[in-house]
């Protein structure tokens, strides 16, 4: 472990993510973290504004595998991700760490390697693996002292490696134990240490309301159209005492929704200018992946010779 702490250290002077995400929890107002599934979902809602973006495992798997969260990823796959995402964008990244890819000892190595990635924070949930999407029913959660004994881990190896980084406990075990169940969970996990509690798939607005009465530890809501908990609006969840509120699978809904539309008419109907106003142009799409940074290296790095060769005279690459 101290080769890994040593590469942690040496990435440069920044301030580590880690940092920025831990006060933005401490300072006043709540923290609105978009579910991301990649570079370019991240990228997007960094232009748009948001201050820390959360790593989608659904997501992941419906990009990646064109599939259900249902467990189908490793930890390699996951890891993968979660770096392509960190290295996109300049804000936070927390990343869903599922149950941990195993045991006590297999959380240890996950949290390294998150850190390692670059991630300013994980969640770890107490579902039997093979894990599924909390939204989703057929689930099962692992017994309590096995998960607290995953929790103490996975925050053992974060004070050894980087102490600001952001641990997140997730139960599952309303749906399958019970409110009170979950609730109990919750407390063992706030005496252990964890920064953040998520409540997964609460059903209504008395639950919410309750654990935020009775957990003292910063609290995280998960908002899904069309699952299982009620969606409500920011200023409302905030009034309730969430901290970190995260519309998980929002860009991929719509990535996936604007997708199917334009591509059933291109199926149709050709490619036309008919629908132009459901995309983003070429060059306002080269804006987004920064397409001018690579023009800049040119020009500085490369021969004027060859620059000179592969723009004829001309100035832009878009």
């Amino acid at each position: 472990m101290e080769k890994r702490v040593e590469s942690v250290e040496k990435r440069g002077c920044r301030e580590r993510k880690s940092t920025v995400l831990r006060r933005r929890l401490a300072a006043p107002g709540s923290v609105v973290a978009p579910g991301v599934y990649d570079g370019l979902s991240a990228r997007i809602c960094e232009m748009v504004g948001f201050e820390v973006v959360f790593h989608s495992g659904y997501g992941t798997a419906a990009s990646v595998l064109g599939q259900p969260d249902v467990g189908l990823l490793d930890m390699t796959e996951m890891v993968r991700q979660v770096r392509s995402v960190v290295r996109a964008v300049d804000i936070p990244v927390i990343g869903d760490a599922d149950t941990g890819f195993g045991n006590a000892v297999n959380v240890c190595r996950t949290v390294e390697e998150y850190i390692v990635a670059g991630a300013a924070g994980l969640f770890l949930e107490d579902q039997l693996s093979p894990k599924r999407c909390g939204h989703m029913g057929g689930k099962l959660v692992i017994d309590t002292e096995e998960m607290m004994g995953k929790l103490r881990a996975a925050l053992d190896t974060r004070n050894a490696l980087d102490p600001d980084f952001v641990v997140l406990f997730r139960t599952d075990a309303i749906a399958v134990n019970g409110f009170d169940d979950a609730l109990d969970r919750a407390r063992r996990a706030v005496e252990i240490g964890a920064d953040v509690i998520f409540f997964e798939a609460m059903e209504t607005r008395e639950q919410m309301e309750r654990v935020a009465r009775e957990i003292s530890v910063p609290l995280m809501l998960n908002l899904i159209e069309g699952g299982r908990t009620p969606l409500v609006g920011y200023d409302e969840a905030e009034a309730m005492g969430f901290k970190l509120i995260v519309p998980a699978l929002s860009c991929l809904f719509a990535a996936a929704k604007g997708m199917y539309d334009v591509m059933r008419d291109v199926r149709s109907q050709g490619v036309s200018d008919r629908y132009a106003n459901r995309l983003f142009s070429f060059g306002e799409f080269a804006g987004i992946v920064r397409a001018e940074r690579i023009r800049d290296m040119e020009e500085r790095y490369l021969p004027p010779a060859t620059v000179k060769a592969k723009y004829r005279g001309g100035g832009s690459i878009v």
